[in-house]
This record gives structure tokens, sequence and C-alpha cells, in this order.
């Protein structure tokens, strides 16, 4: 692990004072050696050499010719502030440092600092190889990072954060409070210019902003990427000065390191948002996992229970160019509280938790649905809607009941914004189940046969009128409603129908059988 000559010296004291020629200062070093005369230098590594004033004024055509065969620097420790690099050869790649510290007391730190930034890094890597979460390498990172800072998802949604306690920041400690960056929060970090909403700002993007008349800092935003794509950034705040120093490059090792996590498979395959997001696509794809597992991660989720009263709806809409879902699920999230949205298997599903005693067939009431809609920004949706379950590990069956539904609803339909329910299209569902296993003979109706026969002989509508008397629960009011029709001329054509079927139907198999052979006829 290489140590940029900067961050070295950051590290060796945040206001270094130092002299440099011959050298780039963000180049990596492999390691800090004392000058040997008899040293001649090892071809492979790049070290700095270290040595007193007299050492390098003694032996100036050894250290230029050792400089030929071997990438190396030399660092010249002295506390005399009268002495300048002119007093050495202008060819010399030199930092000359000055410290009032003894000689060896800066050799052991420079050591200490080269084997505690590889064993950060070394950790480091250990950690994201066991997955660790961001905010468990926010922490192991913490003595280099300096400034509070906060890690965010491409949802703005919070990984992890590193906080002062001696500082004071409103607006970092609202978004801890929110666990996300809200629509109005987002606002206040424009202004401020915290935050950049372009793309092509630069990378990291650093803005002078003010608490008030007399406390103004620097801050710094920090752009993650993988496969191409954001998704991911860090927020550094209360930066005292110009972050365009040797801290810069000590804050661009530690986010080089940070991209990583989001290079991960599970940044890769899915997008990141809410603690949420991620348990509820595990249960979708791993549902027979042991409930002890699932109780203790979601024991760390705020806001979410394993059991409870659910309802899923998954969503398409065609132009995902122009509205990604993961944008979708970020306007969702922060329109509507009681709706979880996430992306599973480049599908976006909507969780709605119920309260109890609310109606489970109702998805959205008339206000929601309102808002909902707005967050496609026009895009034409379709939805299709799970039944209540109980249980979060009943997931996947709810996932399977919106695909169906959707496959059942928008068959011959063209409508756009349009929310399909399963309790709707249950007995079709189950109809092409059955038709796929059982021949439709053995389910026909009697009743229904002989009534479609007359419809067909009189040219009349008796089947459809009797099916939506059974549809809305043999009331007569209702029916006269669906069918548009006069609320007698609706009585009478049931008792005509029941007439020709010698049938009234009390008999539960008997309306089954009629239902099932009336739908196997229309679907």
């Amino acid at each position: 692990m290489k140590i940029p000559l900067n961050v070295l010296l950051y590290q060796l004291s945040p206001n270094s004072i130092y002299e440099s020629q011959n050298i780039d200062l963000s180049k990596g070093i492999d390691g800090i050696k004392l000058f040997d005369e008899d040293d001649a230098g090892d071809s492979d590594k790049n070290y700095i050499y270290m040595g007193s004033e007299e050492m390098f004024r003694t032996y100036s055509p050894l250290l230029l010719s050792q400089q030929q065969l071997s990438p190396c620097s030399f660092l010249c420790v002295t506390s005399d502030e009268s002495l300048h690099l002119e007093s050495f050869p202008k060819d010399l790649s030199l930092i000359l440092l000055y410290k009032k510290e003894s000689f060896s007391s800066i050799f052991n730190l420079i050591v200490n600092i080269f084997l505690d930034f590889r064993t950060w890094h070394k950790d480091f890597h250990l950690e994201l190889l066991r997955n660790a979460s961001m905010q468990r390498l926010l922490d192991m990172s913490q003595d280099y990072l300096v400034h509070p800072a906060i890690v965010l998802d491409r949802n703005y949604s919070v990984l992890g954060y590193v906080r002062n306690p001696d500082c004071d920041i409103p607006l970092m400690d609202t978004i801890l409070s929110d666990g996300y960056i809200t629509p109005q929060t987002m606002t206040s970090l424009y202004q401020n210019g915290l935050m950049s909403p372009s793309q092509n700002s630069t990378n990291p993007y650093i803005n002078y902003y003010c608490l008030s008349s007399r406390e103004c800092y620097y801050s710094m935003m920090y752009r993650f990427y993988s496969n191409n794509h954001e998704v991911g950034y860090m927020l550094v705040f209360r930066c005292s000065v110009h972050p365009k120093t040797n801290y810069l490059y000590l804050m661009n090792a530690v986010a080089d390191n940070l991209q990583l996590y989001f290079q991960q498979e599970r940044y890769q395959n899915r997008s990141t948002s809410d603690m949420y997001e991620s348990f509820l696509s595990e249960i979708m794809e791993h549902p027979d996992l042991e409930d002890k597992q699932y109780q203790d991660q979601i024991s760390y989720i705020p806001g979410l229970s394993m059991n409870g009263y659910f309802l899923l709806a998954k969503v398409e809409y065609n132009n995902q160019i122009e509205l990604p879902y993961t944008f979708a699920c970020w306007n969702i999230r922060n329109s509507i509280s009681q709706l979880r949205p996430f992306i599973c298997q480049n599908s976006m599903y909507v969780l709605r938790i119920l309260s109890d005693g609310k109606d489970f067939s109702t998805f959205l009431n008339t206000e929601e649905e309102q808002l909902f809609l707005k967050c496609f920004h026009g895009q034409p949706i379709t939805c299709g809607i799970s039944g209540a379950f109980f249980s979060l590990k009943d997931l996947q069956t709810a996932a399977i009941q919106c695909k169906e539904t959707l496959l059942l609803g928008k068959a011959g339909c063209e409508h756009t914004n349009k929310f399909y329910n399963f309790a709707d299209y249950h007995t079709h569902y189950l109809l092409k189940e059955l038709k796929q296993h059982v021949p439709m003979k053995m389910m026909s109706s009697p009743c229904y046969t002989i009534l479609k026969q007359y419809d067909i002989e009189h040219h009349t509508d008796l089947c459809d009128v009797f099916m939506q008397y059974l549809k809305n629960g043999r009331n007569i009011n209702q029916t006269s409603s669906a069918t548009f029709m006069h609320r007698n001329t609706v009585l009478n054509k049931i008792k005509k129908a029941t007439q020709i079927m010698h049938n009234d139907f009390e008999d539960s198999q008997m309306l089954v059988a009629f239902i099932l052979s009336y739908l196997n006829d229309h679907i």
C-alpha cells in the first residue's frame, strides 16, 4: 500500500511547513528509510530517504546518482527556517520540512503513519469481503476523515456518518433525523451549495458556505460510481480551510476505498435505497430462510415488522430511461410515508403497510392516488395489486399475484394509469390454472349451457345479466346499476333465467360451476 506524499505530510501535521522541488507530491511512496551512503537503493520501490541538512550537503553527488538508479525522493528535516532549497542542487528531488521535533521522533512518527495507514487499508478490505456496512467502514476510517461527513446511497438515504460532538450542524442533524434527504432538505443543500445537481461538476465538488455572517466553512461532495452510474454520495462539512491542500489528497484516498463499497455485487446487480429495500429483496429471492434470521435482520429496520397487514403492488411503465425506477421510488418514499417502494430483479414494487382495521382492499385512497401518480411525472403506468397478506414471508406469493393480475388486467385494455386488483381477477386466475390441468368439460355447468343456448336462440342477454347478478351478491339494485337497466327489467330477467335453468342457485357448488363456465367463454 503506497501513501501519497501529500497525505504523509498532512498526517505529520495538518499545518506542515515545507518546500519541495522536482517532486510530484501526489505520487505514492512505498516507505521511509534513513539515508545510508552504502545503500544503492532499490530500483523496484519508491522510497523516501530521510536525512539531516548536513548529510544532504555532504552527499549531494551520491544522492543525484542514486536518484538515477531508483525512483526515490529525499526528505530533509530542519528546524532552521532560514534554510531554503537554494542551498541544495536544483536537480535533487527534495522536500525540505521545517520541524522543531528531534530527528528520531519524526522518523518514528513517519514509520507509525505508514504502519497505521497500511493496517487501516488491510482491515478495510477485509471488512469489504465480509460485506460490512458503510457505517462500520466509516467508523474504521474516522481518524482519516477528520471532519463530519455523511455517506448516502443514490436515493439519498443515509448509509453511514461520522460526526463531531463539538460541532453543531443543523442540516446534518436534519438528514440523520429523517434518515434520508427530504425534498425540503435537498433544496437547502442546493441553496447553500453543499450539493451540486450537475453531474458535470468536479469530483469532489468544493463549496464555501456560511452558517452565519461570522461562521463560514468549506464543504466537499464526493460522487461514487458503479457501472458508470451514480450510486452514492459523501458530504463533508465544516472544513475551516480550503480543502485544496494536502487534506484533499487524504480525503481522496479515503474516498477511493469507500468507492469499493459501491462496486460490490450488491450495487452492481440492484440499486440501493433505504435499509428495508435489500431486506425485502432478500425475502423475495429467498423466502425459505429461517424465521429467526428474518427477525434478527428486521430488528435493525425502523417502521417494519415481519407480521402485520400488507398489500403489494407491481408498477410498470415504458420510459425507464427518462424516469428510472430508482427516482420513481425516491419520489414515492418522500410523498407517502406508508409506502415502501423497492426494486427487485429489475421490477418495481411498492409495499403498503396497512393500519389495523383499515380496508384491506384499498391500496390507495383518492388523495394518495393523486400523489402516487404525480411521482411518475406524467408517465402512463399500470399497477397490479395483490390480495392482503399478513406476513412478509408471503411477499413472493404476493408478487406472483401482482404479476398475474397485470397479465389478466391488461389483456385487451389500453387505458392508462390503471390499477388492477387481484381480488377482481381471483377467479380468472384460478380458471386459467385449472384449464392447464383439468378438461373444461369436467367443470362445465349444465345450467349455463341451457341458458346460453336460450340466449342464442332468442337473441337475449340472460347469461350476462345473471352473471352480473351473482357478481353483485344477488343484489337487484347493484345489478341494475352495473347493467344500466331498470330495476324491474333486471328482476324479470333474473326470474326468467332461473325458470329456464330450473335452479335458484342456493347450492354454492352450482354457483361456482356457472361462474367458471361463463368466464371460460369470456376470457
